[in-house]
């Protein structure tokens, strides 16, 4: 796995998470994940323990 794209796509879900609560129009986390496998198939390991990573920050 590689560091910086964990981080990067942590960052995009983490963006992504700051708009939805500004204005609702936005994807839910689930569907970004399946969006990014669809346009990344390199990185496929990297976005699940990104959104992972996300998933347990959000929870606690």
């Amino acid at each position: 796995m590689n560091p910086q794209v964990i981080e990067y796509y942590e960052n995009l879900f983490k963006n992504e998470i700051m708009q939805k609560q500004f204005d609702g129009a936005r994807k839910t986390l689930q569907e970004l994940v399946e969006q990014f496998l669809g346009q990344d198939e390199a990185h496929h390991t990297d976005i699940h323990a990104a959104y992972k990573n996300v998933r347990r920050e959000l929870i606690g």
